[in-house]
Formats: structure tokens, sequence, C-alpha cells
């Protein structure tokens, strides 16, 4: 660990300290970009290594350690690390550039504050900016493509048929859990943050709906206690407040487009939604089966892998394509698919060596999640400006919006039977891990969210996450459960 870390603090300075223009000035484009990755890689790694060590979720070391390095490089002058720190409202200014035929200043203008355009206009404009700009939308892509697997993986580790027993107070957990986060989301929006307007406190009040599901499976099975009903009935109200966080996302980004509420168009987008995740359900499967049926000749493990990518893929695309974000196609996709897909396949294979293989099919996508998902956490977390907590009124509001959010899962517990331990099933919805700040990313992506409500969502999304497995554990030692 000792050289590991050595290795990092000597990689760190040369990409933070500087103007980028050592590091970035190559004739084989590809370089820099690798060179982006693996100080990316190194940084997650060193993140994640030190959650673990503390028993904490490898997505807060993942994101802490971005902030970390986002704020420090910021504060030492670097400048891509300050075209980082606002890339969305870079690329929303560039795509101005090309759309309207304007100056860089004047879409700068439009998407930043006077003292972001003051600092950041020197920078685009130099020798080095195009390649700034370049390596930064390469890195943002290899982010959204992990975000996509991992979507797929947490899908992977829902799935449905092993829920269905507790689906009706998974439902009603649910329900409560979505609810009352969303009402009490608006309510604190409108007391510290009227000026923000209602598109802003529509997408913080979904960012507070989510649950992470890992994080709280992970509590149960160190317990050994993930075979109870209490933990099936925290699962599946987890899986359905994440899908109906991903529709609710949708559906507010929608509106936020059209620019009004109307409940016609919301009806529209919901049963569009529902029409689209019913036809997966009813349709997926047997396409499934069907493509397998032609896959006897390979391996397993390149049968699931090659499904699974495929699936994955055409899924997320589909969504996009009828009005979803690609991310509730990928979570859909893995919600779907399961080893029992590959039953014909052990009855038919035709290598015989391969046949008696068990492999799981989240260990044929996992590599590329643990790969590029930590790029996605790392990214947002340069997003995240600490200053913004030297203003009295966002600090209030983070802790506000935290008071909200744990208040808002700890009475979804009522939703289960009078003789579950309610409090332990609200607890363990406490956490809203990768899934709320993928809603944050979001927000942040289509201009709704500020930088400072975006790292006020973030904090509550840490604190929430720290606070969820201890106050989940003491009830669940402290509770019979069924």
């Amino acid at each position: 660990m000792g050289k590991f870390i050595l290795l990092l603090l000597l990689t760190i300075p040369a990409t933070i300290s500087g103007s980028g223009h050592e590091q970035i000035n190559h004739s084989d484009p590809v370089i820099p970009i690798l060179l982006a990755l693996t100080i990316i890689t190194l940084i997650a790694l060193m993140g994640r290594e030190v959650a673990q060590r503390l028993e904490l979720p490898s997505v807060l070391g993942e994101l802490t350690i971005g902030i970390l390095i986002g704020n420090l490089g910021y504060w030492l002058g670097s400048d891509l690390i300050a075209v980082l720190r606002e890339s969305t409202a870079v690329f929303n200014a560039i795509t101005l550039t090309f759309e309207n035929g304007t100056t860089l200043e004047a879409a700068l203008q439009q998407t930043l504050d006077p003292p972001q355009v003051a600092q950041l206009l020197p920078i685009l404009s130099s020798a080095d900016g195009n390649r700034i700009i370049d390596l930064i939308q390469v890195i943002d892509i290899f982010s959204r493509i992990g975000l996509l697997f991992l979507l797929f993986v947490v899908g992977l580790e829902s799935s449905i048929h092993e829920l269905k027993a507790s689906i009706k107070p998974g439902i009603r957990v649910a329900a409560i859990g979505v609810i009352a986060p969303f009402i009490l989301g608006f309510g604190v929006m409108e007391l510290f943050a009227p000026s923000a307007g209602w598109s802003s406190a529509l997408m913080v009040s979904i960012a507070l709906c989510a649950t992470s599901i890992g994080i709280t499976a992970h509590v149960f099975h160190e317990l050994q206690m993930e075979s109870t009903r209490t933990a099936h009935i925290v699962l599946s109200a987890a899986v359905i407040d994440d899908v109906l966080g991903l529709i609710m996302m949708a559906i507010g980004i929608d509106i936020i487009f059209r620019g009004s509420f109307d409940a016609m168009t919301v009806l529209y987008s919901i049963s569009q939604a529902i029409m689209f995740l019913a036809s997966i359900y009813l349709l997926v499967p047997t396409l499934i089966r069907f493509t397998i049926r032609h896959l006897h000749h390979f391996s397993l493990w390149e049968a699931e892998l090659f499904v699974s990518f495929l699936l994955l893929t055409t899924l997320s695309w589909l969504a996009d394509f009828v009005g979803l974000s690609a991310i509730v196609g990928a979570f859909a996709a893995g919600l779907i698919l399961s080893n029992k897909e590959f039953t014909y396949w052990k009855q038919n294979c035709e290598n015989e060596a391969s046949c008696y293989l068990d492999e799981e099919i989240k260990n044929q996508i996992r590599p590329f999640e643990a790969i590029l998902a930590p790029i996605f956490f790392v990214l947002m977390g340069t997003q995240v400006k600490l200053e913004a907590f030297l203003n009295q009124e966002i600090l209030l509001l983070a802790s506000a919006l935290t008071v909200v959010a744990v208040a808002g899962k700890l009475v979804s517990g009522l939703g289960a039977p009078a003789h579950y331990a309610r409090f332990a099933i609200g607890a363990g919805m406490v956490p809203r891990g990768e899934v709320a700040l993928i809603l944050a990313s979001l927000g942040k992506t289509v201009g709704v969210l500020s930088s400072t409500l975006f790292t006020a969502v973030v904090m509550m999304t840490i604190i929430t996450t720290l606070l969820g497995p201890p106050l989940l554990k003491w009830q669940l030692n402290k509770a019979p459960l069924k």
C-alpha cells in the first residue's frame, strides 16, 4: 500500500498543478487519454482502498477522493481541473456555438456566471483549449458507459424473480419511501432555496427518492440475515424505489424541457414508461432464449458475455429512443436477465468441457463495471465545490435535505405489516448511494441543478450513505426479525 500511495503522489502533481500543456500536447491523440485514464484509475483505487479499510462503501471512497483532487487541483491553478469542474456548462456553450453561430464568449455568458467566464475563456481560447475539451469529452464518454454498466449490475443484483414473494409489502414501503421524501424535498427547497425555481426543486426531490440496493444488501449479508422476510421486504422496496426514481427522473426531465406541468403530458410519459418496462418483461426473455439457442457452439462465458452486452446496449438505446433515459434501459436489462435463461444452452452446448461451468452473469460483466464506473464517481467528485459551503444558506440547505432524506425513508417502514421491525425496514431504506448520485449528475447535465445545488445533493448522499449502515445494524441487532 505504501508503494502504491507513493506512485500516486508522484503522478498527481503533474496533472493538477500546471496548465495541462505538457500532458496534453502529444502527436498521438490516444496518449493523453491513456494517461488520464491511468491517473483516474489510480485515484479511484486509492479512494476505494481507504474506504474498504474503514469498512465504508467503495463508491464513497471514489467520490471523496474525486472531491479532494478536484478542489486541490483547482486551488493549485490547474487549467484542466478548472474546465472539468464546469464541464457541463462548457459542453452546453460549445453546443450553442455550433447551433446558433454565437461566439464562444457569448455562449459561455449564457451558461456561466461572469467570474467563471473570466476564468475559463482564456483557457478555452488558448492553444491547448481544444485539446483540453477533447480530452474531457472522451473521459466523460467513458464515465457514461461505466454508468450504464453500473446500472446493469445493480439490476442483476435485484432479480425480480427472487423478490416476488415480498412484492406487496415492498410496494407499500416503496410508495411511502418515494412520496414522503419527494414532498419533503419540495418543502425544503421552498423554505431554503425559493429562488431556485420549480424545475430545480423537482430534480432535487427526485434525487431524494432513491435507495442504495447494494449498501443495504451488504449489511444484511454481513449479519447473515439476507434470507429473512425483513430483508426481502427492504430489498423489494429498494428495487421498486430505484425503478420509480428512474422513471420519475425521465418524466421530470421531459416536463422541464417542455417548460410547464401538463397533466396529459405526465400521464403520457408514465404510460410510455410502463409500456416500455412491460414490453421488456413480456418479450425480452423470449428473445434472449431465442438468441441463446444459436450460441451453443460458444463456451458459457462467451454466451453470457455477448448476450449481456447486446442486451445492455440494445435496451439502453431503446430507452433513449422512446424518450426515457438510457440508464433506465440498462437497469431494466439487468433486472430481466438471469442465469436461468442459459438453461437451454447448458442442455445443448457442444463443447462438453464448458457445459458444466456455473458462471454467474455478473462475473462476466463486473470487470467492465469495476474499471469504468469509478471514472464516473471520481469525475463527479471533481465537480463538487467545497467553497460552496462557505455560503451559510447552502450549508443550511444541505443539512435540511439530509434531515428530510433520513426522515422520509424512516417513515417508509410504516408500509410493512405491524408485526415486522418497521424501524429496521425504514433504516434499510436510508442509504442513497449510487442512484442518487446518478440522478444528481443527470440534473446537472441537463442544466437544472446549479453547482451549489448539485454539491448540496452530493453531500446529502454522502451523509445518508454513511449513516444508513450503522443505523440499520443497530436496528437489526435490536429487533427480532422474521
